[in-house]
């Protein structure tokens, strides 16, 4: 992808903004705390460009762009009728992932860490839930349980606890990348050889099946949700960047598992919309 114009977009008249003028195409010579930048225009090959259908909001597409295309690819891979899944780490990818795995006739378990989440992701399709990830005792007491797990979470994890939660022939399909400086596990091949488990990754999807998943959200509208509120987000301007990128970084997002800025002043919504 050619960024033909990068957004001049002023946020704070600092060096730890999350938008700034020096900091290049991508955040390539980075001058503010995360690096990258945003663009409001953008130039591609004709082939890459995918036309939103004209009764999907543009607040709802944008998340599905990225982490909806996420989580679709596993399901769309792994999942048919009956398919027992788990989706560990409810957000803004388990969200996604709970609703497309129950389009494709799944039986859908969320996974979390905490009861925190168990309202919401009933609310989003989920048959069961359980609050056990981190907890190896209570992670055993589901072992064999399930056809396939998806893992969302942006952190490690001990990937044996959550082999042991599935069945014969069964797949770990990992999409949250963990941290540059602790990329790595190990796990025993006996398991894998004497089950026929597999451990998978699965990246956002290509213009074939993004094009299947918009215009699935969109035959099902009713049942996915017009309502950003309904995906667990937030439609906010570019002014409140900062603000949104500090409640992620220290957790104060517990309402909202996605953001979606706006151009423009707040309120004033336009049809360019970026997750």
């Amino acid at each position: 992808m050619l960024v033909l114009r990068v957004a001049r977009i002023f946020v704070r008249k600092d060096t730890k903004g999350y938008i700034w003028e020096p900091a290049g195409c991508w955040g390539k010579n980075p001058h503010n705390e995360h690096g990258g930048c945003f663009s409001k225009v953008v130039r591609i090959e004709a082939k890459f460009a995918i036309k939103l259908p004209e009764s999907l909001p543009s607040e709802v597409a944008s998340p599905l762009i990225c982490g909806g295309g996420t989580t679709f690819e596993p399901v769309s891979d792994y999942v048919k009728t009956g398919t027992r899944v788990a989706i560990a780490s409810i957000g803004g990818l388990g969200t996604a992932g709970i609703k497309f795995s129950k389009s494709f006739g799944g039986h859908v378990t969320a996974l979390s860490r905490s009861e925190e989440k168990r309202e919401k992701a009933l609310g989003a399709g989920a048959d069961e839930f359980f609050a056990c990830l981190g907890n190896a005792d209570a992670m055993a007491e589901l072992t064999g349980k399930f056809d396939l797990i998806i893992d969302t979470s942006p952190a490690n994890s001990d990937v044996a606890s959550f082999m042991g939660m599935l069945k014969f022939d069964g797949t770990y399909c990992r999409v949250g990348i963990p941290p540059a400086n602790d990329m790595d596990f190990t796990f025993s091949y006996i398991p894998l050889i004497f089950t026929k488990k597999k451990i998978a990754g699965s990246v956002v999807t290509g213009t074939r099946r993004m094009k299947q998943m918009l215009q699935l959200v969109t035959d099902e509208l009713k049942d996915y949700g017009s309502d950003p509120k309904s995906w667990n987000a937030k439609v906010v301007s570019f002014e409140e960047v900062n603000d949104v990128m500090d409640d992620l970084l220290k957790g104060r997002n517990t309402n909202n598992w996605r953001y979606v800025f706006t151009w423009g002043t707040e309120g004033k919504k336009d049809s360019s919309m970026s997750q």
